[in-house]
């Protein structure tokens, strides 16, 4: 008999299909630091991810919280409204969630089989990565780009513009 035969899957989340707003939301950390979530003084979830609704456009709008397989238990409008001690939380867990090095100056940038390395330097020094595609460069509607790499790591140029001509001449062959 398989154990998993008679588990119940988790009670879905009476907030899922609501948009609270920040007076209804507190977090907090536990024992073991885990970000909790607490709506309405009386239902908390424990061990949730903060997880931005429009990360690349709207960040700071909405914010969902995660729970159990990835599951969303929450959503937040203005999270910016939250008490202090909550929003300290929730910006702390999402400088962590969306560690995003900002390129200020590039070196290199080799292609191979539609594949490019990059060889730049960011706000947290020298390093090396590995693009798959040209569809993984997107330049946004306030003209800062974004770069995934090959590992789901987000790289952010915020004003293309202010880049040396080189930097420039690369990047322009690459967007």
């Amino acid at each position: 008999m398989n154990p998993n035969e008679h588990a119940q899957p988790p009670e879905p989340s009476p907030y899922r299909e609501e948009i609270l707003t920040p007076e209804r939301v507190r977090l907090r950390r536990d024992q073991f630091r885990r970000l909790c979530l607490l709506v309405d003084g009386q239902q908390e979830f424990t061990d949730v991810r903060a997880a931005a609704a429009f990360p690349m456009s709207s960040r700071a709008n909405f914010v969902g919280f995660l729970g159990e397989r990835g599951r969303e238990v929450a959503l937040i409008r203005d999270p910016e409204r939250l008490d202090r001690e909550s929003r300290a939380l929730l910006e702390e867990e999402l400088a962590r969630v969306y560690f995003t090095p900002r390129i200020t100056h590039i070196y290199r940038i080799d292609e191979t089989f539609g594949a490019s390395r990059w060889e730049v330097e960011t706000d947290r020094g020298f390093t090396i990565f590995e693009v798959a595609d040209r569809e993984q460069i997107h330049t946004l509607a306030d003209g800062r780009i974004l770069i995934q790499d090959v590992d789901g790591t987000r790289f952010e140029i915020p004003d293309p513009g202010a880049l040396d001509l080189a930097s420039q001449a690369m990047l322009d062959s690459e967007t």
